[in-house]
């Protein structure tokens, strides 16, 4: 028995048609214990869209609304300080992000609106 390795992801480069902007913190040089200030823009790239999952939590009298998505985007090997990315106005937190299939082509980024900002 062969055993053949992952099966190759197929997206269509066509479907690139979202520009999103991959940012990263900025942290105040005197201060850096206090997190990110604000972002820059590492990159601004094109995407697809390739899935949405919107939630919406209720838990001791707060609710919570955030939605998921998932973005396609050619392979990067500069994300390791990506925190967060900008898409149709909004900022999304980056939860993941990983290669498909192994190849090196595509990059698979997961992302969720910042809690209580339903985009």
């Amino acid at each position: 028995m062969t055993q053949s390795g992952l099966d190759p992801f197929q997206f269509d480069p066509a479907g690139l048609r979202h520009q999103i902007a991959l940012l990263v913190p900025v942290l105040d040089d005197e201060a850096p214990w206090q997190g990110a200030t604000d972002f820059e823009i590492l990159a601004e790239v094109w995407a697809g869209v390739v899935a949405s999952d919107a939630s919406n939590r209720s838990e001791a009298e707060q609710s919570a609304n955030s939605q998921l998505l998932r973005f396609v985007i050619r392979h990067r090997d500069d994300l390791e300080q990506v925190t967060a990315l900008s898409f149709k106005g909004a900022t999304y937190d980056c939860l993941r992000h990983w290669d498909p299939d192994c190849t090196e082509r595509w990059l698979m980024v997961e992302a969720r609106t910042k809690l209580g900002a339903l985009a």
